[in-house]
């Protein structure tokens, strides 16, 4: 049978058929490549002895800059049945930008804790530097930078070696476990003081939540914008005085608001016809960006919102008509989202349209 000669997570078990087989050969080092569609970017992954984890962490941390955010995930109602065969996405919540030191020394006592539990993972990130660490609740870790020398520098100093292939346990069929479902034997030594209730992580990352005063996101899609590709976008916004667009706005919020302006508009839009036409020119300053940008900028940003481009176009009626009328005249699918108003309309939208002359006889 083969045997980890490192200690790793309590919350991650391999199955015993498992550890049997020749291509069960896990090692600890460190492993990247290129991120998909960003030329200028880099995904790490590393496996390393689970005590020398928070060391790394705290180095990589240095990738961040001075400031990042806390990224948790978790399962605020608890999983109870990890055979189902449709398992449960986990919550992401992300806090404010803080200090980078205070948030690691904010986590320290919280630590063991994130690392072990096999229904945990957190990280830190910058998205304006394209920077994140995360180590995931399939206790794998992960840093993307675009300083691929200096991370490479980081992991060999914490005496990882660089690896064509690098696997994990969760390469392999495993179980995950929570901590309140290990016994004091099976707990990490620093932890064994701990009562159930300090172990369970409803509790804990609940703690965390109101700590870092953490908001959840409906987004769990991966994307990725280098600080080269944002930098990019930001000179072409800047270009146009119009939109007061500053440097330091991350210009990923933007696709997200306009995901969430759509998923309001297809439960039922409740807000003004102001409040309609703020989330329009949300699309319009995207349509700025992708008009302007080269190709391969375009096309990665247009990808990410094609879901939500759909949707709304085909929630749209009355689309012989420009919101506002008065400044079109010719339809144009090029900006299909000017042309016609959503179909849930709730009570004020509809009251504003009414109040406009947009039901009004031609």
């Amino acid at each position: 049978m083969a045997l980890l000669s490192f200690p790793q997570p309590g919350g991650l078990r391999v199955w015993e058929s498992e550890k049997i087989r020749a291509e069960y050969n896990i090692q600890q080092g460190f492993c990247y490549s290129r991120v998909e569609e960003c030329k200028d970017a880099f995904r790490f992954a590393a496996l390393i002895d689970i005590k020398k984890l928070p060391d790394l962490i705290n180095s990589c941390a240095a990738l961040l800059t001075d400031e990042s955010f806390f990224v948790l995930e978790y399962y605020p109602d608890k999983i109870t049945n990890v055979d189902d065969d449709t398992p449960a996405e986990p919550t992401i919540f992300y806090s404010p930008y803080m200090e980078t030191a205070e948030i690691l020394e904010i986590l320290a006592p919280y630590l063991s804790r994130l690392i072990h539990d096999g229904f945990v993972g957190f990280g830190l990130a910058n998205s304006r530097q394209g920077a994140e660490l995360f180590y995931s609740e399939e206790k794998a870790f992960t840093c993307f930078t675009a300083n691929h020398i200096r991370a490479m520098n980081i992991f060999t100093q914490h005496g990882l070696r660089f690896k064509e292939q690098l696997l994990f346990p969760a390469d392999f069929a495993h179980d995950h476990f929570s901590l309140i479902s290990l016994n004091s034997r099976q707990l990490p030594h620093e932890l064994q003081g701990f009562s159930r209730n300090e172990l369970d992580y409803v509790n804990y990352c609940g703690d965390l939540v109101e700590l870092f005063e953490m908001q959840c996101t409906t987004s769990g899609e991966e994307f990725y914008l280098s600080a080269k590709e944002q930098d990019y976008i930001s000179d072409l916004l800047e270009q146009q005085p119009e939109l007061n667009w500053s440097s330091d706005d991350e210009f990923i919020h933007l696709l997200l608001d306009w995901k969430e302006f759509v998923k309001e508009c297809n439960q039922g839009f409740d807000g003004t016809l102001e409040d309609y036409e703020s989330g329009l020119k949300v699309r319009d300053i995207i349509a700025t960006v992708t008009d302007k940008s080269e190709e391969t900028i375009r096309t990665k940003l247009l990808k990410f919102i094609d879901g939500a481009d759909t949707i709304f176009k085909h929630q749209l009626v009355e689309t012989a008509r420009h919101i506002p009328e008065s400044s079109a005249e010719t339809r144009s699918d090029q900006i299909f989202w000017r042309w016609g108003v959503t179909r849930k309309q709730g009570a004020t939208l509809r009251r504003d349209l009414i109040r406009s002359g947009w039901f009004a006889t031609k």
